[in-house]
């Protein structure tokens, strides 16, 4: 088929709620700035913002290859879904709001896809930037191989992240009871338990940006309210209680040190006076 009558076959989907409106621009011009033009882009957003987010985002709507859609299912997870079951194409890719693809991202996948016919779930390696785009980190390699066993020790794929999107719906998708990491802890699992294939992409495709400036899943979750759903993730997936245990004891020491409160009731506490907390950054290699 000529170049030019290729058709594409992956959708990134992008929820969106609350955004930084500098992210979220940097986030679209991502997207845009693709070395190949045969992408779609689902954004979702929360029912109440679609009038006001869709005047913000008027001038990338112009783009016949944009959409932007009412989030129809619940939290986090349900953006997720409410994008894969509204796209077109063989696979879906995710990018968040606030981060950045590299330019030659959908080249790669289209690359991939086409040389490993029979991968269902394709993730790449990644790096981090702060909240003004300078580096923090190397480039993490993506894990060479993914078996189901490796997830009762950490996740092992992280973004970017890409699946047959075939197979994710006929699973239910997202797992819309999970508030807190769907897209890189349960869901992953859940794929993995269905007998997904893995396939890791060694060029970094995906951007983190480690800020501070609005709100993230990470810093602004209060760190009860994220065992409590980790744990229930844990034991879905048939960890025991000890092996939940020693995991969320693991996370304590470092990346759920992120969160600015460790409950509710002190978040709230803090809020009535005013006092935001000084959050941990991870210290990148």
């Amino acid at each position: 088929m000529p170049e030019k009558e290729r058709l594409p076959v992956v959708t990134v989907v992008m929820p969106v709620k609350d955004p930084h409106p500098g992210y979220l621009n940097e986030a679209l011009e991502s997207v845009r700035a693709q070395t190949v033009p045969r992408w779609r882009l689902v954004i979702v957003v929360e029912p109440p913002e679609l009038v006001s987010l869709g005047r913000q985002l008027e001038q990338w709507l112009a783009d016949s290859r944009i959409r932007l859609l009412a989030n129809a299912g619940s939290s986090y997870a349900g953006a997720f879904n409410t994008g894969m079951k509204a796209a077109e194409t063989e696979f879906v890719a995710l990018l968040l709001s606030d981060d950045l693809w590299s330019p030659d991202a959908v080249a790669m996948l289209e690359d991939h896809i086409a040389r490993y016919p029979h991968a269902d779930f394709f993730h790449s390696a990644r790096r981090y930037i702060d909240d003004v785009g300078r580096p923090i980190s190397s480039v993490y390699p993506a894990r060479a191989s993914v078996t189901l066993a490796d997830f009762f020790a950490a996740s092992p794929v992280k973004h970017l992240l890409c699946w047959r999107r075939s197979l994710a719906l006929s699973i239910g998708g997202m797992d819309e009871q999970t508030k807190c990491g769907p897209d890189d802890f349960d869901f992953p699992w859940t794929m993995a338990e269905h007998g997904a294939i893995f396939c890791p992409i060694d060029a970094c495709l995906y951007i983190y940006r480690d800020h501070r400036s609005s709100p993230r899943k990470t810093t602004h979750v209060p760190r009860s309210v994220r065992v409590r759903d980790m744990r229930r993730v844990m034991r879905k997936h048939g960890m025991t209680r000890r092996e939940a245990n020693r995991r969320i004891r693991a996370g304590r020491r470092g990346y759920l040190r992120q969160a600015r409160y460790r409950s509710r009731l002190q978040e709230q506490v803090g809020r009535w006076l005013g006092r935001e907390p000084r959050v941990w950054r991870e210290s990148y290699r």
